[in-house]
C-alpha cells in the first residue's frame, strides 16, 4: 500500500470590486431615500420632547421671580457665558427646581457653548433686573400721550404698568427650537410680541397659520415649512394679580360749617342783602344727598315809604352755611359738569310807580359749591415711598379695575384734607374698594 497526498482546493467567499462597488451604490441610493425622513423624525421627536419640557422650565422660572421679587435680566446674547450673572433667567429658573444652568439654557440635543439658545422675552424689555417694588410696586403710575386710546411713549410713561387696567406688560415668551440651523432673533419688538402671543399657531404646511413669517421677525428662506420645530410658551404673570374694584367719587369740598355771604365769589342772582318777604325765604340743595343748610336772617323794620305812620319788616339774609356736608347724589355722579348749588329763594316786595305801590315778585340767589379732585389713593411701597395710584382729572372713570399683588396695601386719604384715614389690605383675588363721596367703603 501506499499513500497519496492530494491538495484539495477549497473555493473562497468574497466580493470583487465590482460588486462592492454595486453594493455600496445599492446602500447609496436607500440612504439617499430613507434619510430625509429620519432626519426629519429625529427633528420631530426632539421638538416634541422639547415642547413637554418648555412648559416646565416656565414654571421655575415663575417661581423663581415670585419667590424672589425680581424680573430676571433680559439678555439672550449666545455669547454670556452660562455661570454669569446670577439675575440671568436660566440661572434665576435653576435655583428654584428647574435643572442646571445648562440644561436651562440650552435646547435638547444643542451642546452648551453653542449660539442655540432657547430665548426669553419680555412684553416690556426695559423691566429686566428689575425688582416687584419698582414695577408692580407702584404699578398704576403712568401717563398718556392723549386722554384715551393706547397711545403711549417712553418720555411720557413713567415707570409702571403702561395699562393699569389691563397690564399687558405683564406676560413673557420663553422660545427656543432644537435646530442649529434656524435662528432666533435676540430682541423682539412690541408688534411681534403680541403676534407670537396672541396668533402663534402651526398650520398643516409646516408655516404659521397666522401671517407670514416677516410677522414674528424670523426669516421665511430659513423658517419655511418648519414652524413644528419652534416652540413657543407663554408665560402671564397676570395670573399673580389680585383685582381690586375700586369706586372712586368726587366731594363737595366746603367742609361742615362755611358759610357764604353776599360778597361770596361762588353767588350769583340776587342779593343776600336785599329785603326779603319774611316767611317767604327758604333754602335747599341741588344734586345733594344729606346736605343741611342754615340761614342766618336778620329782621329788620323800616317806615313804609307809601306810608310814613307804617312799620314795613323784612328779612336779610347775613350768611348761608353749609352746616353738614354731604354727597353727590347718584344721578350727578356721570357728567363731567355736574353743578352742586345751594338756592336760596324767596319773595321780595318794592315800591313801584307814582304814587308807589307794593310790587312782589319770586327771587333766587345761586351759591355754586365747588368740588374735590377724586379721593387720593397710594400704594404703600416697602420702601416707604408712596405711591399715588391716580393721576387724572375729574373726567376720568369714576369705576375701575386696578391689579396688585398679595398683600399689598392702599393707603386711604379724605379728599378735601388731604388727611389719612385707612389702609386696606389686600388679601383676597377679588374685593372691592369704594369712597362714596363722605368716606371709604371696604
Amino acid at each position: 500500500m501506499y499513500s497519496q497526498n492530494r491538495s484539495s482546493k477549497i473555493p473562497r467567499a468574497g466580493f470583487t470590486l465590482l460588486e462592492l462597488i454595486g453594493v455600496m451604490a445599492v446602500i447609496a441610493i436607500l440612504a439617499a431615500a430613507v434619510l430625509p425622513g429620519a432626519i426629519d423624525l429625529i427633528r420631530t421627536q426632539r421638538a416634541v420632547k422639547e415642547g413637554e419640557v418648555l412648559p416646565k422650565i416656565a414654571e421655575a422660572l415663575k417661581r423663581g421671580m415670585l419667590r424672589e421679587q425680581i424680573f430676571p435680566i433680559y439678555e439672550n446674547d449666545a455669547d454670556e457665558l452660562t455661570e454669569g450673572s446670577e439675575a440671568y433667567w436660566w440661572n434665576l429658573a435653576a435655583r428654584h427646581g428647574g435643572g442646571s444652568a445648562n440644561e436651562l439654557r440650552y435646547p435638547l440635543g444643542i451642546r452648551p457653548g453653542s449660539t442655540t439658545t432657547r430665548k426669553l422675552y419680555f412684553a416690556e424689555a426695559s423691566w429686566g433686573e428689575d425688582n416687584f417694588d419698582g414695577l408692580i410696586g407702584n404699578g398704576t403710575s403712568f401717563n398718556y400721550i392723549t386722554d384715551v386710546g393706547p397711545a403711549k411713549s417712553s418720555e411720557n410713561a413713567t415707570d409702571g404698568w403702561v395699562y393699569p387696567n389691563d397690564p399687558t406688560e405683564l406676560r413673557l415668551l420663553l422660545i427656543s427650537t432644537t435646530n442649529p440651523d434656524l435662528l432666533l432673533p435676540d430682541t423682539l419688538n412690541e408688534g411681534r410680541f403680541n403676534n407670537f402671543w396672541e396668533d402663534w399657531a402651526v398650520d398643516s404646511d409646516g408655516n404659521p397659520a397666522v401671517g407670514r413669517w416677516s410677522r414674528y421677525g424670523l426669516n421665511s428662506t430659513t423658517w419655511d415649512g418648519r414652524a413644528a420645530e419652534l416652540n413657543v410658551q407663554r408665560i402671564d404673570l397676570r395670573d399673580w394679580l389680585c383685582t381690586v374694584v375700586i369706586e372712586n367719587r368726587r366731594a363737595i369740598r366746603e367742609a361742615s360749617g362755611d358759610e357764604f355771604d353776599d360778597d361770596s365769589d361762588q353767588k350769583t342772582g340776587t342779593s343776600l342783602d336785599d329785603e326779603w318777604d319774611l316767611g317767604t325765604v327758604y333754602a335747599y340743595t341741588t344734586n345733594q344727598v344729606g346736605s343741611e343748610i342754615i340761614l342766618q336772617l336778620k329782621e329788620v323794620s323800616v317806615s313804609d315809604n307809601s306810608d310814613p305812620t307804617a312799620i314795613y319788616s323784612y328779612a336779610e339774609i347775613k350768611n348761608v352755611v353749609l352746616s353738614k356736608r354731604g354727597r353727590i347724589a347718584e344721578e350727578a355722579l356721570v357728567p363731567e359738569d355736574t353743578v352742586i348749588t345751594i338756592e336760596v329763594r324767596g319773595n321780595k316786595t318794592v315800591q313801584t310807580g307814582t304814587p308807589p305801590a307794593p310790587t312782589t315778585s319770586p327771587a333766587t340767589a345761586t351759591i355754586t359749591l365747588n368740588l374735590t379732585d377724586l379721593a387720593p389713593i397710594a400704594l404703600i411701597a416697602p420702601n416707604n415711598a408712596n405711591y399715588d395710584l391716580f393721576d387724572y382729572g375729574n373726567d376720568a372713570a369714576s369705576i375701575e379695575n386696578r391689579y396688585f399683588l398679595l398683600n399689598q396695601e392702599l393707603l386711604l386719604k379724605e379728599p378735601w384734607d388731604q388727611n389719612e384715614v385707612g389702609i386696606f389690605s389686600i388679601t383676597e383675588p377679588f374685593s372691592t374698594l369704594r369712597f362714596d363721596g363722605l368716606q371709604w367703603h371696604y
